[in-house]
């Protein structure tokens, strides 16, 4: 992608960047999210998409996936603009304490033995937030809202309000919740984009969007799933946990993963707790 190509920066702070204005004003950026080590469905995102003039990534570049280490030298080629996911925090964390554990049947202490000191370096030195002029309206992009695990489509819009009106900006642009959600609440909206690595709507293939001329497209490509299945077989997951995975890989649904929000029914304890309130 020529990132930049058309684009004319300016110097409003180390964590911010406009809209490009380029010979027609107008630019292209492609978001993407939640890849979490799976290369080849990164791969055919980058190849469906195409040309963009900026890049953003919104987090989870590793877990839960077996190419971390290729997936994260991609993402630093990209020259994205990005911040991290809980995933990636978990990795830094088991640098701090300096455990290393050589068992694959922790998949994140799997994921840190595959990563070198130029990947950690990479994840430490992205900030946890963005600001973006996201056609004229001043947006933020993290991984996740403050405080909110799991956002589902479904959900009431009194759920939303309570961590769109903590947002710093009208807009707030995320991943973490795996599904494509394009919400306005209260004058405030929340865009969340879906998985490019680990689908949970029943989907299996790579979600990414794009946004150009003041919209925003959500697209789905399909990828090599059986690639990835072998590649995740290769590790050496618990049998059981292994057969779940790549029946989820398959199919995009899982049991637990892909619950949907329905009122009244346990989603967990936390956003059970704040849906209780209204």
């Amino acid at each position: 992608s020529s990132l930049g190509a058309r684009t004319r920066w300016q110097n409003s702070g180390d964590n911010a960047f406009p809209s490009g204005n380029g010979v027609d004003g107008k630019v292209t950026r492609l978001w993407i999210a939640d890849v979490h080590a799976n290369l080849a469905a990164f791969e055919a995102v980058l190849a469906d998409a195409g040309t963009a003039d900026e890049i953003v990534y919104l987090g989870d570049i590793v877990g839960f996936g077996p190419r971390p280490a290729e997936c994260t030298d991609l993402l630093i080629r990209l020259d994205a603009h990005a911040v991290p996911g809980n995933h990636d925090a978990s990795m830094l964390a088991i640098r701090k304490r300096g455990e290393r554990q050589a068992s694959p049947h922790d998949w994140d202490e799997w994921t840190f033995n595959q990563l070198s000191r130029p990947h950690f370096d990479f994840l430490e030195s992205l900030p946890a937030a963005l600001e973006v002029d996201f056609y004229g309206v001043p947006a933020t992009v993290t991984h996740h809202p403050a405080g909110a695990p799991y956002l589902h489509p479904d959900m009431p819009d009194a759920v939303y309000s309570e961590f769109l009106e903590r947002a710093p900006r009208p807009t707030l642009i995320c991943g973490h919740s795996h599904r494509e959600i394009n919400r306005m609440v209260d004058g405030r909206r929340y865009l969340c984009i879906p998985s490019i690595g680990q689908p949970r709507n029943g989907d299996p293939r790579a979600g990414y969007a794009i946004e150009r001329d003041g919209a925003i497209e959500f697209r789905y490509v399909a990828y090599d799933v059986e690639r990835t299945v072998r590649e995740t077989a290769a590790i050496g997951l618990d049998e059981q946990f292994l057969e779940r995975w790549l029946k989820f890989l398959r199919t995009g649904h899982d049991d637990e993963w892909s619950r949907d929000y329905v009122p009244g029914k346990p989603v967990n304890k936390w956003l059970d707790a704040a849906i209780a309130r209204f």
